[in-house]
C-alpha cells in the first residue's frame, strides 16, 4: 500500500534565524566568516574580546573564537561567557595549535586556521543541531571535538600526553552511558554533513551548467552518486490533460509513463499545487511498475518494500517547472530539517534554470515570440482601460526585489484624475503619480504588488515586448528564448489570469549591437566638452561611493565652473541612457514570417 503525506511544516511555522557571534581581531576574516553565514544565520561579528563579552546574551546560539587577540584573550572571553552562565555553543577558531591545556577548557569545536568556507559552514550547523541533544550527550560530542583536534598533532610533542589518556577514557566512559542516545544524535549528524554535501554538489554542478536541461541532468546525476539515493528523474505534469511525463533521469532509464503514470501523477500533483515536498512512505507496486519495469531497466537489488519516494516540487516564484522525484531507503528517518534542505534544493533548481533561461533570451541569436490575446480584467491594466474607456500601452517597468513592480504607463483618451483615482484606490498599487498631463496622452509611474500578467511573465524569465489595452481588450507580446517550455509559460499564466489566450507563436531573430558598435554610436551624440567630463568624473572616482572626487574638485581639475560641468554631466549622462535604453527597449527582432499558431 502506497501512503502519501507532506512532509514538515509550513515555512512560516519555522523559528527564527540562529544567532552566530564571530570574534576575531582579524578584521578581514571576521567579516568574510559573517558574510560565508548571513544566508542562513543572524551573523553579529566583534573585533576584539572587549567588543564579544559587550555583545554576548542569552540570544546568541554559536559562537566562533579565536583564542590570540590583545588585551583580551579568547581563552579570558570562553572563561567569562561561562561563568556568566551563558549555554551557547563555542567553536575556538585560531592558528595556535591545540596542545593538551585545551582539555579542561570549556568548548564544544575547535577550528585550526587557516579555514574554508566549509569548515566554517559545517562547524555552526553542526552545533546549531547539538543545541537540542541531552547535556550528557552533548558533553561527549565536546570531548570528542576535542579528542580529535588532538589526533592531529604527534603525541610525542604534546605537554602532557598521559591527559590524553585520560581523556580517551572520559570519552568512552560517557559513550557506554549514553550509547544509543549517542548513536541516535551521531546518525543525526552523519545525515547533516551528507545533506551539505548533497547541496554543495548541486550548487557547484549549477555554478557550470547553462541550459535547463543540463541542470537537470546534473542534478540528477548528483543525487543518483550518492549512496542515499537510488535514482532520480525529472517529472513534467501537464495540468490540462492532469499527466506526468519524464524530462531526464540518473539510476534508472527515463520512465515511459504513458498509461502507466496514475500511480505517479497524484503525488506529483500534490507537490505542485501546494508547493510543499511530499512523501510516499512506502512505493507502491503500481508505482515501482511504473518507473523501474516499463522499460525492463529495474536495477535487480533494488527492493521495493524498503523504497521510498521524495517529490520535490521545482519552483521560481509562482513558476512551477516540474518535480524532482527522488528513491531513497532512509525515508522513514527524514525529520524537518530534511524537509528544509529538500525545499531549498528544489528553490535553487528553479531559481537556476530561471536564470539559465534568460541568459539564453539574452545571448541567443534566435528567440521565439508569443502573442496573446488578454481580456482578463483581473490584470490591472486591462481592468483600467475598460473601467475609464481608455487606451493604457505599458511603456517600461522595472521589478522590485520585494516582488512589487514599478510600472510606467501612458494613457490615451482618458481624464487623468480619473486615472489616478482608479490607480489610488486600487488594491494592488501601492503608489502612483502623474508624470506628464498632456491633452492626448499622459503618462503616470504605478507601484504594483499584484493583480498583473507582468508578475508570471517576469517569475518565467520572459521579455515583455508589447502590453496595450483598449477598453477593455488587450494585447501582449513576449519573447523567451528557442528552448523556454512554452507549456509552462502557458499554464503559469493561464493559472493567474485564465481569460488570456495564446493566439501566435513566431520564430524571430535577434539583432546584437557589438561593444565598439554601442560605443561609436555613443561618441556620435556627445560632445568634445561632454566626452572630456564623463571621461574625468569617471576617472577621477566621482561615480564611486564614497566618491573619490566631489563635482568641484572635477570640475578644478577642467577648468570650468561647478554649475558648467553639473550641466555637462547631466547632459552626457542623458545621451548615455538614451543609447542604452533605446537600444534595449526598440524591438530588435525580425520576424521570420513563420507564424505557427494563431
Amino acid at each position: 500500500m502506497s501512503t502519501e503525506r507532506s512532509l514538515g511544516e509550513e515555512k512560516d511555522g519555522r523559528s527564527a534565524k540562529p544567532v552566530v557571534l564571530v570574534v576575531d581581531d582579524d578584521e578581514d576574516l571576521a567579516d568574510t566568516c559573517e558574510y560565508w553565514l548571513r544566508d542562513d544565520y543572524d551573523v553579529r561579528v566583534a573585533y576584539g574580546g572587549e567588543d564579544a563579552l559587550n555583545q554576548i546574551d542569552e540570544t546568541v546560539d554559536v559562537v566562533l573564537l579565536d583564542r590570540r587577540m590583545p588585551n583580551l584573550s579568547g581563552d579570558d572571553v570562553l572563561e567569562a561567557l561561562r561563568d556568566r552562565g551563558l549555554d551557547c555553543h563555542v567553536a575556538m577558531m585560531t592558528a595556535v595549535e591545540p596542545d593538551t591545556d585545551i582539555v579542561d577548557m570549556p568548548f564544544d569545536d575547535y577550528l585550526v586556521k587557516p579555514v574554508t568556507k566549509t569548515d566554517v559552514r559545517e562547524a555552526v550547523d553542526e552545533l546549531v543541531v547539538r543545541s537540542d541533544f541531552d547535556e550528557e550527550v552533548r558533553e561527549f560530542f565536546a570531548l570528542e571535538s576535542t579528542q580529535e583536534a588532538l589526533k592531529t598533532r604527534d603525541v610525542d610533542d604534546l605537554r602532557d600526553p598521559a591527559v590524553l589518556n585520560e581523556l580517551r577514557e572520559q570519552v568512552e566512559t560517557v559513550r557506554r552511558g549514553q550509547a544509543d542516545e549517542i548513536e541516535k544524535r551521531q546518525r543525526q549528524l552523519d545525515r547533516l554533513h551528507h545533506i551539505n554535501d548533497l547541496l554543495r554538489k548541486v550548487d557547484r554542478a549549477l555554478v557550470d551548467a547553462t541550459t535547463r536541461e543540463e541542470i537537470e541532468e546534473t542534478v540528477c546525476e548528483s543525487l543518483a552518486s550518492f549512496d542515499a539515493y537510488a535514482a532520480a528523474w525529472v517529472a513534467r505534469y501537464s495540468d490540462a490533460v492532469d499527466a506526468v511525463t519524464c524530462r531526464t533521469s540518473a539510476g534508472v532509464a527515463p520512465p515511459q509513463l504513458n498509461g502507466t503514470a496514475d500511480a505517479v501523477t497524484p503525488v506529483v500533483r500534490s507537490a505542485l499545487q501546494e508547493r510543499q515536498v511530499q512523501l510516499v512512505d512506502e512505493v507502491s507496486a503500481e508505482h515501482f511498475a511504473a518507473v523501474f519495469e516499463t522499460n525492463g531497466t529495474a536495477p535487480p537489488d533494488l527492493d521495493r518494500e524498503s523504497l521510498s519516494a521524495v517529490v520535490v516540487p521545482v519552483t521560481y516564484r509562482d513558476t512551477a517547472y516540474g518535480a524532482l522525484v527522488i528513491y531513497t531507503d532512509r525515508a522513514d528517518s527524514l525529520d524537518e530539517d530534511d524537509r528544509t534542505v529538500f525545499e531549498e534544493l528544489g528553490a535553487t533548481i528553479g531559481h537556476g534554470i530561471n536564470a539559465a533561461e534568460s541568459k539564453r533570451l539574452l545571448y541567443s541569436d534566435t528567440a521565439v515570440e508569443l502573442e496573446f490575446s488578454h481580456e482578463d480584467r483581473d490584470d490591472l491594466f486591462v481592468d483600467l482601460s475598460a473601467t475609464v474607456d481608455c487606451r493604457v500601452t505599458l511603456q517600461g517597468f522595472s521589478p522590485a526585489a520585494d516582488g512589487g513592480i514599478s510600472c510606467y504607463v501612458s494613457t490615451e483618451g482618458a481624464d487623468t484624475e480619473a486615472v489616478l483615482e482608479y490607480l489610488t484606490t486600487h488594491d494592488s498599487v501601492e503608489s502612483a503619480r502623474t508624470i506628464t498631463d498632456g491633452p492626448e496622452e499622459s503618462m503616470f509611474e504605478v507601484r504594483i504588488t499584484g493583480s498583473t500578467v507582468l508578475g508570471p511573465l517576469i517569475e518565467f524569465g520572459a521579455s515583455v515586448n508589447t502590453l496595450t489595452a483598449t477598453n477593455g481588450d488587450g494585447s501582449l507580446a513576449v519573447t523567451v528564448s528557442p528552448d523556454a517550455d512554452l507549456r509552462v509559460l502557458s499554464d503559469t499564466v493561464q493559472s493567474a489570469f485564465p481569460a488570456i489566450e495564446v493566439v501566435a507563436k513566431r520564430e524571430v531573430e535577434q539583432s546584437v549591437q557589438s561593444t565598439e558598435t554601442f560605443k561609436r554610436e555613443l561618441e556620435d551624440k556627445l560632445t568634445s566638452r561632454q566626452h572630456d567630463v564623463l571621461e574625468t568624473a569617471f576617472v577621477s572616482g566621482y561615480f564611486d561611493w564614497p566618491r573619490g572626487s566631489t563635482a568641484e574638485e572635477v570640475a578644478e581639475s577642467l577648468g570650468i565652473s561647478a554649475p558648467t560641468f553639473h550641466e555637462h554631466l547631466r547632459s552626457g549622462e542623458r545621451k548615455l541612457m538614451e543609447t542604452f535604453f533605446e537600444e534595449t527597449t526598440e524591438t530588435a527582432t525580425t520576424e521570420k514570417r513563420r507564424v505557427t499558431n494563431n
